[in-house]
């Protein structure tokens, strides 16, 4: 399967953009600009939302992330001319994405791009295109684009934070291993997830709905994991940030409900969540790093970096998006109606 093939050749497009990184982000990072505006819709913008944090720690600029639908003229407050608007779609060819950066540039803000590949539509209106470099991913549910656009993110958070002087050489070498070292991983964690999601196929095949629960640091990451599921296994799926989940959201839990918990850490309410929803399911998974010893749990030796999880995560969920539909009779890698981009007009199409 494509899905399978995209994912592990992931790390390997993640070191080829950090070698490559230099060359674009090189007269980005020199424009003066006091805030940062990123749209995209589905993965493209819950890559933007989960980095959203991190370029704002290291560039101290506001950081804002909106779905298309979101931008309009009252979008562009204060002065748009030092206002940098990044429009995000994988294929390049997403027309509510154009049509937000269209508006970004008629408002007067520098305009950038960030593709799956060059020349696409929505380079046509930017002054700089910041290619995500992470070769060819012919399949609808993205997973290998996804990563490539966090890192792509998180390097031009940390070229431009070089320039401006936030980061010495030595520190920006420091965060650029740390990355690495995440990348490094990857292998294992797939390795790992197969064994996981083999162990627990049959319930992933048969549940009726999921539910995604994690901590703020990750949300981006567990809206994610909630639109793949939709994508893929193709049953109504839900992602929640913890305390959120809390306020309410639970009465929903029943015995038809699969839930899985990411445990990066922060939260200690966890195993007392879990012992609560054990009256309404027996269908509970914990991801983490300090996770009781089941089946049902994965083990992840997170690095433990507050920026640097997300590329180490999420990786169970996306792989359980590429095998267990198969089991269902689903190709995932199609869509439902091949045709439905081409009769919604959400892509233009070449």
């Amino acid at each position: 399967m494509r899905m399978q093939s995209y994912l592990k050749e992931t790390p390997q497009r993640m070191k080829e953009m950090i070698a490559y990184a230099s060359e674009i982000f090189s007269e980005v990072v020199r424009e003066d600009f006091e805030r940062i505006l990123i749209t995209g819709s589905g993965t493209s913008y819950h890559a933007g939302l989960q980095m959203r944090e991190m370029i704002k720690h290291f560039t101290r600029i506001p950081v804002d992330v909106f779905f298309p639908f979101e931008i309009n003229s009252n979008t562009f407050f204060g002065n748009p001319k030092r206002t940098l608007c990044i429009g995000i779609s994988q294929t390049g060819t997403s027309l509510s994405t154009y049509k937000a950066m269209e508006m970004a540039k008629d408002a007067g803000c520098i305009v950038a791009s960030m593709a799956g590949k060059e020349n696409t539509l929505i380079d046509e209106l930017v002054d700089f295109s910041l290619t995500v470099h992470c070769g060819e991913e012919n399949v609808e549910p993205k997973t290998k684009g996804y990563y490539c656009t966090k890192l792509n993110l998180a390097l031009f958070s940390l070229y431009l934070s070089r320039e401006r002087g936030l980061l010495t050489e030595p520190q920006f070498l420091e965060e650029i291993a740390r990355i690495e070292e995440c990348i490094e991983k990857f292998d294992t964690i797939y390795a790992d997830s197969k064994t996981w999601i083999k162990d627990n196929k049959t319930m992933f095949t048969e549940t009726g709905n999921m539910w995604f629960i994690g901590t703020r640091d990750i949300y981006g990451d567990i809206l994610e994991c909630a639109i793949k599921v939709v994508e893929s296994i193709r049953i109504p799926a839900i992602g929640y940030e913890f305390e959120e989940f809390l306020h309410g959201i639970y009465n929903a839990i029943d015995e038809d409900s699969t839930v899985i918990i990411f445990d990066t850490g922060l939260e200690k309410r966890i195993h007392a969540l879990v012992s609560v929803l054990a009256k309404w399911t027996d269908a509970i998974y914990i991801i983490g790093k300090n996770v009781p010893k089941s089946p049902k749990n994965m083990v992840i030796d997170f690095i433990e970096h507050p920026f640097y999880k997300t590329f180490e995560c999420i990786l169970p969920i996306q792989l359980m998006c590429a095998e267990i539909p198969p089991l269902k009779g689903i190709n995932p890698e199609v869509s439902k109606d091949p045709l439905f981009n081409k009769k919604m007009e959400i892509r233009k199409v070449y």
